[in-house]
Formats: C-alpha cells, sequence, structure tokens
C-alpha cells in the first residue's frame, strides 16, 4: 500500500526531526507576524507591517512543500521522509494562517481604537468647512477641540497625509477633502487607512477590498 510506513530507520526519527525543523520555524514566524502586528498599532510603530508580505510567501512555500512530499509517497525508499515532511510543513502552514489572522484581528483592532482617537480632527475640519464654506487648507493651524479625559495611545496621532479641495474630489469619488494613511504590509501591498466625509466608500479600491471601520475604511491592496 502506498501509505504503508514499513522504514528501515523508523518512522518515528524522522517526523520528530520534521516537526522540530518546522516548528521551530513556525514559532519564529508566529511570533514575528503578532509580535510585529501589535507594534504597529500599538501607538509606537509606524502602523505598517512591511515584512508581513513575507510571512504569505513563506506560507506559500510550505504549501509547495506539502505538494512535493507527496510525490515521495510513492517511491518505497522517500516514503517515510517525505511523510515526515508532509506532516511537518502541514504544520508549519496551519500555524502561519492561524497567525496571520490572529496578527489581523490585532490590527484591525488598532484600527478601530484610531477612529476614536481621530474624532476630534476629524470634527475640526467638519467645523471649519462649515464655516468658512470650504475645507481648510492645511493641517496646520487647525484648531482641534479635544475633550476632557482625551488620551492617544502612543501621545499623538499619526501623521496623517491631508488632501483638500479638487485634488481629493478627482482622486477620492467626489469628496471635499480626505484624511489618509499609508499602511503597507509588504513592498508589494501598500494598503491605506482612509476617511472620506461623504461616506461613499467604494467596495473595491487600488486593485483591492476595502472593509468599513467605523465611520472609516481600510484598503487592502
Amino acid at each position: 500500500m502506498i501509505f504503508n510506513l514499513d522504514c528501515s530507520t523508523g518512522f518515528r526519527p524522522k517526523l520528530l526531526l520534521s516537526l522540530s525543523g518546522f516548528g521551530l520555524f513556525s514559532l519564529l514566524l508566529c511570533s514575528y507576524t503578532i509580535g510585529s502586528s501589535y507594534l504597529s498599532v500599538s501607538g509606537y510603530g509606524d502602523w505598517g507591517v512591511p515584512g508581513q508580505e513575507l510571512v504569505v510567501w513563506l506560507c506559500l512555500l510550505g504549501m509547495v512543500i506539502m505538494a512535493i512530499s507527496l510525490l515521495g509517497l510513492f517511491p518505497s525508499k522517500l516514503r517515510c521522509a517525505s511523510m515526515a515532511v508532509f506532516i511537518g510543513s502541514g504544520m508549519m502552514v496551519t500555524l502561519s494562517v492561524i497567525s496571520l489572522k490572529s496578527a489581523d484581528t490585532i490590527r484591525m483592532q488598532g484600527f478601530e481604537r484610531l477612529t476614536h482617537e481621530a474624532a476630534p480632527l476629524v470634527e475640526a475640519i467638519n467645523a471649519y468647512n462649515k464655516e468658512f464654506g470650504h475645507p481648510p487648507e492645511n493641517l496646520e493651524g487647525l484648531h482641534v477641540n479635544y475633550p476632557q479625559g482625551y488620551t492617544v495611545k502612543g501621545d499623538e496621532l499619526p501623521d496623517f497625509e491631508y488632501l483638500p479641495g479638487d485634488l481629493a474630489k478627482d482622486r477620492y469619488h467626489g469628496n471635499p477633502w480626505v484624511l489618509m494613511l499609508e499602511t503597507p504590509t509588504g513592498p508589494l501591498r501598500w494598503d491605506q487607512f482612509l476617511y472620506y466625509p461623504l461616506q461613499n466608500y467604494p467596495s473595491l479600491s487600488r486593485g483591492g477590498w476595502v472593509e468599513k471601520i467605523g465611520a472609516w475604511a481600510y484598503v487592502h491592496e
């Protein structure tokens, strides 16, 4: 039978070696993925995780190793080693997927907190627009009223990019102004966190899907 694991040197040592190697690598990946995601939204990071895309690619590499190891189940000489590699790489893929999902949950919770922390800034821009009939040209000198007991994790808001006037209307679905924060998760994934005063967020933007978070939106590129 193809799954007859009758090995001359024993299946258990090969399995333990595979689990040890892939397990250690998985532990490092999970620690980095969850730790860096928490740090990025802790108020002391830059809200981006440039290396997270690497974890995705390593997870895909694990899937490739699983597929190749399945081919090794046919030759009797490679059967035990291939099965051990298949189980070890499968464990790595499973833990990587779990860590990526956990990291995404942590990041979205951080951005949800940011929507509340940035609320006074949004209100100040809206108040200026209502009083003068147009949004401010920039955020410098804008008077922001912070409510009593207001706190920001990390002591200050991130450095939002502010786009007013025709530039915002042309690029961002007719909005008179836009707040934007670059939140990259890799060299090929330039995610963004956006605020539209008109709240007319599209379902797709910049080649990615849009996730509403309160009155804001996160663009998964």
